[in-house]
C-alpha cells in the first residue's frame, strides 16, 4: 500500500443546528432541525482528498477517545477509503466535538471542544510507521494539531522533500513572528480571512497576503474567501480567483460548513495528480461550491462529480495591484 497524501488534523463529531437567523445576545430563536454528522478539519480534508485520489491513498493522523464515537469515526473514514492506521487513541479525554449554528443563508458559527485532539504529541511523529508514511507520500497537509506536532510534521515533511501544506487554523492567533522557524519550510500556507488577519496582523486580505508571501520566497499563500473565491500570492504577485456562483445557476446554498475543507482536500489532491497551481485552485473552488449545496459537513465531490460540474464553468484570475 503506497500512500499519496498524509493529512494531520482534528477529528470531531459535529452537532449542527439550523436556524432562520442567528440570535442576538439574550435572544431566543427557534431551531428548525438538528443533525449529527462526522466532521473535524483533518478528517474532512482527508475524505475530500480520498474522493479524488481513490481508496487507500490518503492517511489521517489524528486522535480519538476510547469511546463509541471513535468506533463510528473509524467505520465512516474507512468506508470513504481513508487509511486510519495512524490515528491515536486515548483514555485521557473523549473524542472531540463541534457545535455549529447555520442560518438560512448557509452561513455558520462554529464552537469546537477539541478534547482528544489535544492529546497528540510530537513524539508520535517520530515513530517508524509515521516516518515511512511521510517518505511514501507526495504531499503532507498539516492543519490544526497542537503546535509542537505541527512543527515537527512540517520539519519531517520538508526533510523528506515533500510538498508541505500548512493550514494553521486557530494557531494563527499566535502571530507570524512566532512561527517563522516553521513557515520557512512550508510550500503552501492556507488561511481564511480571519486567520490571515490574526497571523499577519493586517485586516486587508490583499496586503496581508503580500506580507505573508514575503516571509518565505518559496512559499505560496492561499486565502479562501467563501463566495468571493480565493486570493493566491507568491512573492509580490497577488492574484484573485472567483468562485462558482451557484445561485446564478439556479442552485441553493444550504450549508457552508466544510466548504473550506473540500477546497483544501481537492487542492492537495490536484497537486498530487500533477496539476499546476491555477488549475488546482480552480477545481478547489468548484469543490467548495459543490459542498455548499449539501447539508452534511463532508459534502465534498468525487472526481467524476467535480469534472461534470466544472465543464460548463469558465473562470479567470485577476492580478491584484
Amino acid at each position: 500500500m503506497t500512500t499519496s497524501h498524509l493529512v494531520s488534523g482534528v477529528i470531531n463529531w459535529d452537532k449542527t443546528i439550523f436556524v432562520q437567523k442567528f440570535p442576538e445576545v439574550g435572544e431566543e430563536v427557534q431551531v428548525e432541525r438538528v443533525i449529527d454528522v462526522p466532521g473535524g478539519k483533518g478528517a474532512n480534508v482527508a475524505v475530500s482528498s480520498a474522493r479524488i485520489l481513490g481508496r487507500d491513498k490518503v492517511a489521517l493522523f489524528g486522535a480519538l477517545g476510547s469511546d463509541f464515537i471513535a468506533k463510528k469515526h473509524l467505520e465512516i473514514l474507512r468506508k470513504d477509503g481513508v487509511i486510519t492506521d495512524l490515528i491515536q487513541f486515548t483514555k485521557e479525554a473523549p473524542s472531540g466535538q463541534a457545535y455549529i449554528i447555520v442560518d438560512s443563508y448557509g452561513r455558520n458559527s462554529i464552537m469546537t471542544f477539541k478534547q482528544a485532539n489535544d492529546t497528540l504529541a510530537d513524539r508520535m511523529v517520530g515513530n517508524k510507521n509515521m516516518l515511512n508514511t511521510i517518505r511514501s507520500s507526495s504531499l503532507v497537509t498539516v492543519i490544526d494539531p497542537p503546535l509542537a506536532v505541527a512543527k515537527k510534521l512540517i520539519f519531517q515533511s520538508a526533510a523528506s522533500q515533500k510538498i508541505t501544506v500548512w493550514a494553521p487554523g486557530m494557531l494563527s492567533s499566535i502571530g507570524v513572528e512566532n512561527v517563522m522557524d516553521t513557515i520557512r519550510y512550508v510550500n503552501y500556507l492556507v488561511l481564511n480571512p480571519s486567520e490571515c488577519s490574526l497571523l499577519s496582523g493586517n485586516s486587508d486580505p490583499v496586503a496581508a497576503c503580500r506580507t505573508l508571501a514575503t516571509k518565505n520566497k518559496n512559499m505560496q499563500v492561499i486565502i479562501t474567501r467563501g463566495e468571493k473565491g480565493c486570493i493566491f500570492g507568491k512573492n509580490d504577485d497577488i492574484r484573485s480567483m472567483p468562485t462558482v456562483n451557484v445561485a446564478g445557476k439556479g442552485l441553493k446554498v444550504t450549508n457552508t460548513v466544510g466548504a473550506g475543507d473540500a477546497f483544501l482536500g481537492t487542492f492537495c489532491a490536484m497537486k498530487i495528480l500533477g496539476k499546476d497551481d491555477f488549475d488546482s485552485l480552480f477545481l478547489a473552488n468548484v469543490a467548495g461550491s459543490i459542498k455548499t449545496m449539501k447539508e452534511e459537513t463532508r459534502g465534498s465531490p468525487t472526481l467524476n462529480e467535480l469534472i461534470e460540474f466544472s465543464r460548463s464553468i469558465k473562470a479567470k484570475y485577476k492580478k491584484l495591484e
